[in-house]
C-alpha cells in the first residue's frame, strides 16, 4: 500500500467504524437468529402458524447475511481484499439480499397482522400455511433474480493508485451506474412500495383497536391493545430506521459520484453511517418479531376470559398466532 497517499491511509472513520459494528452484529446477531430460528421450528413448527413460517424465512435471511460478516470484518481491519473475487461477491450480494427480503418480510408480517385484527374471520383462508409458504417461496425466487446482478456488480477490483485490491468500494464511474439503476429501481419497489403497505396496515389496525376501546372498559382488553399497536409501530419503526435513511443516503451519493449532485465528502460519510444503521436490522428483527410476538400470546391467553365487547380484540389476538 502507497503511504504518502492519503486516499490509501486507513485513518478515514469508516474502516473502524465498519470492523466495529459488523463485529457487534456478528457478536449478537449470531446467537440471537441462530437461536431464534431454532426455537420457531422446533418449538412452534412450520406447518400450521403463518406468522412462525413469515418469522422464520426473516430469520433465515439475517443468518445468511450475518454469516457473511467475517468477511466484511477482514477487509476493513486490513484495508485490502486477499480473497479473491468470488469471496468478494458473496458478501455485498448477501447484504443485499438481506435487506429487500427482510423488506418483504417484514411487509407480509405487518399484512398477516392487520388481517388477523382487523378481518379475523374472513381472512381465514388467505392466512393458510400454503399461501405463508407460496409468498415466502416468491419472496426468494425475486431475491435470487436480484442476486445475479448485485453479484456481477460486486466484484473485487485493482486499486492502482493505492496498488491493492479492493472491495465492497473503490467501484468505476461504469460500476456506479450500473449499480445506481439498479438501486432506483428496487428502492421503489422494494423499498417505497412495502413501506406504503405497512403504513396502511398500521392505520387500519390503529383505527380497528380505537373501535374495540369504545366498546370496552376492560383493562386487559387495553392491555392487548396496546400490545398490538406497539407490534405494528416496532414494524414502522424498525422499517424507518434502517431502510429509508440508507436508501436516501445512497441515492444522494451515487447521484454525486455521478456528478449530477455536488457536495464533496459529506454524503460519503452519510452514507457510511446509514449503511451501518440498516445493517443492524439482522440484530432487531428477532428481538422485535419474535419475542414481542410471545408477550402478545401470553396476553391473548389471559384475556381468554374476558367478556362481551372484548371477545373481537381477543379473537385477534389468539389469531395473530394462527
Amino acid at each position: 500500500m502507497v503511504q504518502n497517499n492519503s486516499n490509501c491511509s486507513m485513518s478515514h472513520f469508516r474502516y473502524p467504524l465498519f470492523t466495529s459494528t459488523y463485529s457487534l452484529i456478528l457478536l449478537f446477531g449470531l446467537p440471537l437468529n441462530t437461536v431464534s430460528l431454532w426455537i420457531l421450528v422446533r418449538r412452534n413448527g412450520l406447518r400450521k402458524s403463518v406468522p412462525v413460517i413469515y418469522m422464520a424465512n426473516l430469520a433465515l435471511s439475517d443468518l445468511l447475511f450475518i454469516l457473511s460478516l467475517p468477511f466484511r470484518i477482514i477487509y476493513f481491519t486490513n484495508g485490502e481484499w486477499t480473497l479473491g473475487n468470488t469471496l468478494c461477491m458473496i458478501p455485498g450480494t448477501l447484504f443485499v439480499v438481506n435487506l429487500y427480503s427482510s423488506s418483504l418480510f417484514i411487509t407480509l408480517i405487518s399484512v398477516d397482522r392487520m388481517l388477523a385484527v382487523v378481518y379475523p374471520l374472513r381472512s381465514r383462508f388467505l392466512r393458510t400455511a400454503p399461501v405463508a409458504w407460496g409468498l415466502c417461496a416468491t419472496v426468494w425466487v425475486l431475491i435470487s433474480g436480484l442476486s445475479v446482478p448485485t453479484a456481477m456488480n460486486h466484484q473485487e477490483n485493482n486499486d492502482t493508485e493505492c496498488n491493492v485490491m479492493r472491495c465492497f468500494e473503490k467501484y468505476t464511474t461504469d460500476e456506479w451506474k450500473y449499480g445506481f439503476y439498479i438501486l432506483c429501481c428496487v428502492t421503489f419497489f422494494g423499498i417505497l412500495v412495502p413501506f406504503g403497505i405497512i403504513l396502511g396496515c398500521t392505520v387500519a389496525v390503529v383505527r380497528q383497536l380505537s373501535s374495540y376501546s369504545m366498546k370496552t372498559s376492560s383493562s386487559n382488553t387495553d392491555m392487548s391493545k396496546n400490545k398490538i399497536v406497539k407490534l405494528f409501530l416496532s414494524n414502522l419503526l424498525i422499517y424507518t430506521i434502517c431502510f429509508i435513511p440508507f436508501h436516501v443516503a445512497f441515492i444522494v451519493f451515487g447521484l454525486n459520484k455521478l456528478n449530477i449532485l455536488q457536495g464533496g465528502e459529506t454524503y460519503f460519510h452519510i452514507q457510511t453511517v446509514t449503511m451501518c444503521m440498516a445493517s443492524t436490522n439482522s440484530c432487531l428483527d428477532p428481538l422485535i418479531y419474535y419475542f414481542s410476538s410471545k408477550k402478545l400470546q401470553s396476553r391473548g391467553r389471559c384475556d381468554s376470559s374476558t367478556k362481551t365487547g372484548g371477545i373481537g380484540l381477543v379473537q385477534s389476538t389468539s389469531l395473530i398466532q394462527q
